[in-house]
Parts: C-alpha cells; sequence; structure tokens
C-alpha cells in the first residue's frame, strides 16, 4: 500500500468483511458487509467508499467506487451494510464485483452524501435508472404509510431490475434505449400531475438528471428546494460518485 493509500485508509476507511454475495439480476450483484462500527448517525440515502484492490498499483481515484447503502442493520456494536453493485462495464467496480468472494476483505468509509430522504413533504417522486433503484429502495424503507410516493426506473431491458428485500419493486419502468437525453422519457415526465407537496429525487445518467432538474424547475416551476438531483455517472467519464 503506497503512501497516498496509507493516508486515505488512515482518514476514512473502515475494515470490513464479504458475508453475502448474490446476482439479482442481470450483470447487478447484492453484496452484505460487515463492519465492526454501529453507524448510529446513518441518514437514510448516504453511501459508501470502497477502496478497491488496495495491494495493487494505479491511481487511487481509478480504485476508490462509491456504491449506495440499500439498507443498514445494527447488532451492538457491528453494522450489517447491503449494496447493489452492477457490472455493466470492464471497470475496476465490475471487475471488483466479479471475482470477490464470500469472506474477502474490504475497506469501506464511514456514511457520507447528501442526496438523503426529507421526509417534510407528503409526497415523494423518485425518477432514475437501475444505478439508483437501491438508492431509492432505502428511501422507501423510511417513508411513513402517511407519505404517498411513485416512482419511475428506466433502462434498456427489464432484466436489470431487480425487488426489494421484500420481494416487490414498486416502480414503474420505462424502456429507454439510448444513453443521454431521451426526448420520449422527457414528455412522459412532464405528462406528470406534479404537485407542489411533492418532493422528487432524480438520480443516475447524469445527462438525463440535468435534463430532468432542467424540466422540473424551470419549465414546470417546481421550487429548487424540492427537487434532488444526483448523477450517479456519466458516459465516458470515470470516478463520479
Amino acid at each position: 500500500m503506497n503512501l497516498e493509500e496509507r493516508i486515505f485508509t488512515k482518514l476514512f476507511m473502515n475494515q470490513a468483511t464479504v458475508i453475502g454475495k448474490r446476482q439479482i439480476a442481470e450483470k447487478i450483484f447484492h453484496f452484505t458487509v460487515e463492519v465492526n462500527i454501529n453507524f448510529t448517525e446513518l441518514v437514510p440515502g448516504q453511501h459508501l467508499r470502497l477502496l478497491l484492490f488496495p495491494n495493487q498499483k494505479g491511481k487511487l481515484r481509478d480504485r476508490v467506487r462509491t456504491y449506495s447503502i440499500w439498507r443498514c442493520q445494527q447488532d451492538g456494536k457491528k453494522s450489517y451494510i447491503d449494496i447493489a453493485v452492477c457490472a455493466h462495464t470492464d471497470g475496476p467496480g465490475s471487475q471488483w464485483a466479479e471475482i470477490t468472494e464470500i469472506g474477502s476483505q474490504v475497506l469501506i468509509s464511514s456514511p457520507l452524501g447528501k442526496f438523503t430522504l426529507d421526509t417534510s413533504m407528503p409526497k415523494h417522486l423518485f425518477i432514475g435508472d437501475i444505478t439508483a433503484l437501491s438508492h431509492f429502495y432505502c428511501f422507501t424503507h423510511h417513508l411513513t404509510p402517511q407519505h404517498e410516493m411513485d416512482g419511475i426506473i428506466y433502462g434498456k431491458d427489464e432484466k436489470q431490475l431487480f425487488t426489494d428485500f421484500d420481494g416487490t419493486l414498486g416502480f414503474t419502468f420505462f424502456q429507454k434505449t439510448a444513453h443521454g437525453s431521451d426526448t420520449s422519457l422527457i414528455a412522459y415526465c412532464r405528462s406528470l400531475e406534479i404537485e407542489h407537496n411533492t418532493m422528487v429525487y432524480i438520480g443516475g445518467d447524469g445527462h438525463m438528471c440535468m435534463e430532468l432538474n432542467s424540466l422540473f424547475i424551470k419549465e414546470l416551476g417546481l421550487p429548487r428546494k424540492q427537487v434532488k438531483v444526483k448523477p450517479f455517472w456519466i458516459l465516458g467519464k470515470t470516478g463520479l460518485e
């Protein structure tokens, strides 16, 4: 481990063990990791940074990846964290997901991020691609029966969808074949009747995040405080979180 990694590890990372792995959809894996820390201050919607392949050479930013916390369960001084890893590319995260086995050690950060749940509004709308699905599931775990919710997951194939822990999907699938902007998806979202007591969460493809953010704020006139946006990836860019 080089000096940069030692400093990064000391400041941000915790030793964790992979205790569960299963494939839940086409090129998507569900991992459970155990860490000897009780993350009592966790906010629904936070993420973890993982340092992949700590003993290999290469730029640190190419081996640090960010994954949404799907679920976090506490047991005494331990936390059990579930994440979903999409392995659709040949990048470091996909390689790690393919070859990592139960019992493997991994370095993780404490929970981070501001793309979190805001329960002050009675209605919630979630729009994102497959990479945002586990993040949105985490949100739904913390909504009460008094909250109304709806959601749209877009992608090229329903085979990429996976259900939540209770076996339900809970979101409408919208087929989208191209990367970046999609006029049919924009038109569909434009047709939605969104009331001004609705929190809107947009995640996934960075280009679609920008298009939808513009639609809801500039065109439909929703206040900025009611629209939360988090690009999880942008085509051609690496290391985005």
